[in-house]
Formats: C-alpha cells, structure tokens, sequence
C-alpha cells in the first residue's frame, strides 16, 4: 500500500497553495506512484515527491517533469510558476539562470522557458546521436556476417568445384554481396535521418543560446577538420562499405563465369 503524503497545514502559504495544485494534478491523473514518474521523466522520485511536499519551491525542471509525468502540459504551469519564484525570490532571479532572450522571429524566450528547453532538446539531440551510432554498429556487424557466409559459400563450393551444390554456393556468394550491399545503403538512410535530426536540434540550441556560438563553432572546427584531412575527408566510409559488398558479389559472378 502506497504510503499516504503528510497533510498541507498551511494553505495560505503560496508554496503549500502550489503543491496541492500538483496533488490534485497527481491525482487527477490516477495517482501514478513516485518511482513510475520518476522512471519516465529522468527525475529523482525524491525530487518529485518534495515538489509536492511544500516544504520549498521545486525547480522548474522538477515541475516540468512531474506535470508532463500527469499527462498535462507544463507549458500551462510555466507562467504560475514564474509568478510564485518571483514572489518567494523577492522578484530575484537564481544567478544560475541565463538571462531573456528573443528568438530570430522577435519573440522573447524567458529564461525559465529557455533552460527548460534546452534540457529537453539536449536529451532529444543525445538520442539522435545514440541511435545513428547503433545503425552504424549495426551495419558493421551485418557486412562482417556477410563476408562469413561469402566465405561459407566459397568454401563449400571449392570442395566440389564442379558439383550442384558448388554452383548454388557461388551463386549464393553473388546474391549474399548484392543484397549486403543493399542493406548497407539502407543503414545509411537511416543513419542520415537521425544525424538530420540531431542538426536540426543543434539549430534550436543555438537559436536558445546564440551568445555561446553553438553553430559558428561547429562549422569551424568541420572546417578545420576538413583541412587537415583533405584527402581522407572526401572518401565517404559509406561507400566503402558498399563496395565492400559489391566487391564480394563480384568475386562470386566470377566464380560463376570460370566455373561455366
């Protein structure tokens, strides 16, 4: 049985005011346990438990996560949060707040809102990342295990270069190669789809925070990169990959042809 939260004995307290707004949410939405929030948010089920303690005012990061957790929206809360900070901060700022900015379209992003975003599209840009990774080592394994069974194949076609069984293994060399080839090329498809994504973000980053320099920076040490490597730059590991299973469909065709 889930333990019940220690009652709120100061409702003219505003913090007190705030953390019953996040019980009735809480419940509202079926009285999701602490450590199930906490599993799908990235937030601490101590943290999230405190903001509706009403002990202290919770971050806004902590709110964000323990609304968007209910299944409402924490763009809603954003502006009353601001407004109860504002009121236990004696209208001061933390000092680990980056300052207001405006947004390429003239709109002025609050520094809250802005700190709030970045986390999120910096989780978001992480994900892209892991996942073009993956779909590399992905197709590093699948051409290792097609050069297995091209292997496999020629094996077993040398045992009895002139029987059945020694054809359908070379032709099965030539198909093995094709297809690899055609798998890697699809990686790549999707390897390039989450490595858009993650320049698309990197984009809103620097739009949040353009004093950093977040796309300058990046161009120039590509720029750099490029440069240094000016040959090596050009030779796309891409197409390394499908010639490499090209190549082992090749050598199969020509089995094929000195073997008819």
């Amino acid at each position: 049985m889930a333990r019940q939260e220690r009652p709120l004995t100061r409702p003219d307290d505003p913090v007190q005011a705030f953390a019953a707004e996040l019980r009735l949410l809480r419940d509202q939405a079926g009285t999701p346990k602490y450590l199930q929030m906490a599993r799908q948010t990235g937030k601490s089920r101590t943290a999230l438990a405190e903001a509706a303690g009403g002990d202290h005012l919770p971050t806004w990061e902590t709110v964000a996560a323990f609304v968007a957790a209910c299944g409402a929206d924490p763009g809603d809360w954003l502006g009353r949060w601001e407004i109860l900070h504002d009121k236990v901060k004696g209208g001061s700022r933390s000092s680990l707040s980056p300052p207001a900015t405006t947004r390429p379209d003239g709109v002025a992003v609050p520094a809250i809102q802005r700190a709030s975003s970045a986390e999120i599209l910096i989780r978001l840009w992480q994900e892209q990342r892991d996942q073009a990774r993956q779909l590399e080592n992905q197709r590093a394994l699948f051409c290792g295990l097609i050069i297995g069974l091209a292997a496999a194949f020629t094996a077993a076609a040398a045992v009895a270069p002139t029987s059945l069984v020694a054809m359908i293994s070379k032709t099965a060399v030539v198909v093995a190669g094709l297809f690899g080839a055609l798998v890697s090329a699809k990686f790549y498809e999707r390897h390039q789809m989450h490595m858009t994504g993650a320049a698309t973000i990197r984009s809103r980053l620097h739009e949040l925070f353009p004093d950093l320099g977040i796309e300058p920076d990046w161009a120039d040490s590509r720029s750099r990169h490029q440069r240094r490597y000016r040959r090596l730059y050009h030779l796309r590991l891409h197409h390394m990959w499908v010639a490499l299973n090209l190549l082992v469909a090749l050598m199969g065709l020509v089995y094929l042809v000195m073997s008819a």
